[in-house]
């Protein structure tokens, strides 16, 4: 996501958030996957982690994500522009594979949002699988979307691999309950965050509802843990919503989680006001400690939604998130992606100000500016997302991106 999850963003017309430390790199646009020869399909490129050897990667997402069937990918090798003739021209000189929930499970689709390599061939993977309701409703014994977490072959072969994650949500009458829609968002040392709800994502900003629970899971016993923030009731009486998008082993049981915190101004209305946030989570003691919200640009606007999509920390021990920023004016619905670095103080907390870098996304050969972009993962200095590029006749042609920078100094990061 990754979202802000790409399913959450309707193409728009145009795209001016400031343009304030603008990130200068080289784009790779559209970066595509081909099932077949001819296939039109748009390749969602949702997570990244080094590959086994150096200036690779390995890289996670779908194709036509946002659907009722989507093809799970992975991929693992160079982000170059070769064109791969074993894989119907796909881009890329490595190695593609389609990853596919078992049948089994009740699966229609799979979508794979975060990777961890584990070295030799094996990796872990977590992301959702959609299910063939008809026209039903969805319920907690009959969910519409469900989480799953895999380890095994990267190529997904190992069909015991795969393991269902049903989040747990409390329902109006205060029980808890199967979230009817499930996203694993991430995986790193062994743990995965992600999001459960009774109710959708909203389809303009990425959040789910007021019920909405971000969780902890376990890749190796499946036991889930609710994310406690200092401002997070069980009934909704403070209004706000998380979201987990990325966690970053840290060594001696530590992590760090990332993801979005959306305020309800009044109650029965969408999201107005978000901000990425940071969380450690200490796994000996069980414990969570550091919270910290971050706004677009350190600003204090309140009509901006921002959303940490994911993390990744340098040899120095900074922070770096691919964020998604949405502008809620009504004279200007806009959506950028930015690279956003955050160091900690000396007390073991995140400062509160971060250095914040916008990306200049542009498509290949005609060197079009994305009008709406998103920015769904990053490892080193390369960040993958999603991109719309306007088209002549008013429309937008929708494309997967491979950007990379240089904001990293060299001997910390890819």
């Amino acid at each position: 996501m990754h979202l802000c999850d790409v399913r959450a963003f309707e193409p728009i017309a145009s795209s001016r958030l400031a343009r304030e430390g603008a990130s200068k790199g080289r784009t790779i646009s559209p970066f595509q996957y081909n099932a077949f020869a001819g296939d039109r399909a748009v390749t969602y490129l949702q997570g990244l982690k080094a590959g086994d050897q150096p200036g690779t990667f390995l890289l996670v997402g779908a194709n036509d994500s946002p659907g009722p069937k989507p093809l799970g990918l992975s991929y693992l090798g160079p982000l170059d522009r070769s064109k791969n003739s074993a894989a119907n021209n796909s881009n890329g000189s490595g190695d593609w594979y389609e990853i596919a929930v078992p049948s089994s499970y009740g699966a229609a689709g799979t979508s794979v949002y975060g990777p961890d390599n584990l070295g030799g061939g094996l990796v872990n993977y977590v992301g959702a699988y959609t299910r063939n309701l008809g026209r039903k409703t969805p319920t907690p014994d009959n969910p519409s979307i469900v989480g799953f977490a895999y380890t095994g072959a990267l190529d997904g072969s190992t069909k015991r691999g795969f393991r269902k994650v049903q989040g747990k949500v409390v329902d109006q009458d205060g029980d808890k309950v199967g979230g009817t829609y499930t996203f694993v968002h991430s995986v790193d040392g062994g743990l995965a965050v992600g999001n459960t709800d009774l109710a959708d994502v909203d389809g303009r900003t990425g959040y789910f509802s007021l019920k909405s629970t971000a969780f902890l899971v376990s890749l190796a016993t499946g036991k889930q843990k609710r994310i406690a923030f200092p401002s997070d009731d069980q009934d909704d009486r403070d209004l706000i919503t998380h979201t987990a998008y990325g966690i970053w082993y840290n060594g001696n049981g530590s992590y760090t989680i990332a993801g979005g915190a959306g305020k309800v101004l009044q109650p029965g209305d969408g999201v107005q006001v978000g901000a990425g946030y940071l969380i450690d989570y200490d796994s000996v003691t069980g414990t969570f400690s550091n919270y910290t919200q971050f706004t677009y640009n350190n600003r204090k606007r309140t009509d901006l939604v921002t959303h940490f999509e994911g993390i990744y920390r340098d040899g120095r021990g900074r922070y770096w998130m691919p964020a998604t920023s949405v502008s809620l004016n009504d004279d200007d619905d806009l959506t950028q992606a930015s690279v956003v670095m955050v160091k900690r103080r000396r007390s073991g907390g995140f400062r509160d100000e971060a250095r914040w870098q916008t990306l200049d996304v542009r498509e290949d050969g005609t060197k079009t500016e994305s009008v709406l972009t998103t920015g769904n993962s990053l490892y080193g200095n390369t960040v993958v997302g999603f991109a719309n590029y306007p088209k002549s006749n008013g429309g937008v042609r929708q494309a997967g991106y491979v950007f990379k920078g240089d904001w990293l100094d060299p001997g910390q990061g890819l």
